[in-house]
């Protein structure tokens, strides 16, 4: 993607798309960062660095999906996926 083609889809100038790449500004416009968001389909939190987790959309699902369910399947749910992450971890 070009510094143009990102500064339409943000309304913001090729230029200002240069000194965000370059580390010389940072969008702090709340507007802005919401749209850089949701261009690359990620959390704010991803775009500052209080995430890992890029796949918002998953994890909303994934939120959503937990709370329907009763207590004890709550917890079924979680056994199962600190299981597969520690399965996943010992595979490394």
């Amino acid at each position: 993607m070009t510094q143009a083609v990102l500064g339409r889809a943000i309304d913001v100038s090729p230029r200002m798309i240069s000194f965000y790449e370059s580390g010389n500004h940072f969008p702090r416009d709340e507007i802005i960062l919401k749209r850089i968001a949701g261009l690359f389909d990620v959390s704010i939190d991803y775009l500052l660095g209080y995430s890992d987790l890029r796949e918002e959309a998953s994890l909303k699902k994934l939120c959503v999906t937990y709370r329907s369910l009763p207590g004890p399947a709550r917890r079924t749910a979680m056994d199962f996926m600190e299981f597969l992450a520690a399965k996943d971890s010992a595979s490394d």
